[in-house]
C-alpha cells in the first residue's frame, strides 16, 4: 500500500491549533497550566473527551509543567494525554515520550477548501436526519447512542438527559447527521461551530456490515456542504488511517500533516 502524501502545514497550522483550541475550550471545561491549555468533559471520564494541548511551540524539560498537569488531571479522575497538531510543537512529542507517554494514534490531518468539494456518487436509498439544537432530546440521544456503538465507546443505553442537553447546547452553529439505510442507523457524521471561519468533521462513523459502499463520503459530503452553507470557509478533520484518508478525499480533503495523540500509561 502506498503511504499517503503529506506536508508541512507550518503557517497553517498555528491557525488550526487555535481553531481546536477555542473549539474545545466553548464546548468543555479549560484549566490553564501554562504552557498547556487543559481540556476536561465535565461529566464524561473517556480519554478521547479529556487532553491537553500546547498554547504555544514547546519542548525541552518540562517536568514541571507536566507534573502540574498531571495532577489537574488525576484531581478530576481522568487519565493525562494530549492531543494536538504536530507541526505547531514539533519538539513537544519527544519531551513527553522522555516523560513516560506513549503514542496512542498519528491520525493524518486533512483541510478542505470549498472549491475543491467533490460530490460523491448518489446512493439510492440512504437519508440523512439532521439534528440541531432544537432537535428533540430523543434525536440526540440516538446520535450519541449511536457514536457510541460505532466507536465502541461503552454501552448505548446509559445515554442520559444530561449527556443529550449538553450535546445540543455544545452544536452551536454546527450540525449533527445520521444517516439511515436498508431500514436502520447506518452511519453518523457532523461539523462543529465555524469559529474563524473554520469548521471541523468529526465523528464520522459507519457500521462494519455497511463499510465500503460510499456511506461515509456520503455523510462527510453532507457535514462539508452544511458547513460551508454555514459560514465556513475551509474544513478540517483528523483520519484515523490511510482507509478513511482515501474516503475524505474522494469529498476533496487534502491532507496537511498530523495530529500527535500521547497518553500516560496507568499505573499498575
Amino acid at each position: 500500500m502506498r503511504p499517503m502524501q503529506t506536508h508541512q502545514v507550518s503557517a497553517g497550522a498555528g491557525r488550526i491549533q487555535a481553531h481546536f483550541r477555542a473549539a474545545a475550550r466553548r464546548q468543555y471545561d479549560a484549566a490553564e497550566v501554562p504552557p498547556f491549555t487543559l481540556i476536561f468533559h465535565p461529566s464524561d471520564p473517556l480519554p478521547w473527551l479529556n487532553y491537553a494541548i500546547p498554547d504555544e511551540p514547546c519542548g525541552g524539560d518540562l517536568s514541571g509543567p507536566l507534573s502540574r498537569l498531571e495532577a489537574a488531571f488525576r484531581a478530576r479522575s481522568r487519565a493525562p494525554r494530549f492531543e494536538y497538531v504536530e507541526a505547531f510543537s514539533p519538539r513537544l512529542g519527544a519531551s513527553l515520550r522522555k516523560a513516560g507517554y506513549v503514542d496512542e494514534a498519528r491520525p493524518f490531518l486533512m483541510t478542505l477548501a470549498p472549491r475543491n468539494l467533490r460530490t460523491p456518487p448518489a446512493l439510492t436509498g440512504l437519508t440523512l436526519q439532521t439534528v440541531a439544537p432544537g432537535s428533540p432530546l430523543g434525536a440526540a440521544k440516538r446520535f450519541l447512542a449511536f457514536q457510541r456503538r460505532a466507536f465502541g465507546l461503552g454501552d448505548p443505553a446509559k445515554v442520559s438527559k444530561v449527556d443529550a442537553d449538553w450535546f445540543l447546547a455544545a452544536l452551536g452553529d454546527g450540525r449533527a447527521f445520521v444517516a439511515r439505510f436498508c431500514g436502520q442507523d447506518v452511519a453518523t457524521g457532523m461539523f462543529t461551530h465555524p469559529l474563524d471561519g473554520l469548521s471541523e468533521i468529526v465523528g464520522v462513523a459507519t457500521l462494519e456490515p455497511f463499510r465500503r459502499r460510499g456511506i461515509g463520503a456520503a455523510v462527510t459530503y453532507a457535514a462539508a456542504t452544511a458547513a460551508f452553507a454555514g459560514g465556513a470557509s475551509a474544513l478540517v478533520l483528523s483520519a484515523a488511517d490511510e482507509r478513511a484518508g482515501r474516503v475524505y478525499a474522494g469529498v476533496g480533503f487534502r491532507p496537511a500533516g498530523f495530529v500527535a495523540v500521547l497518553g500516560f500509561p496507568a499505573a499498575p
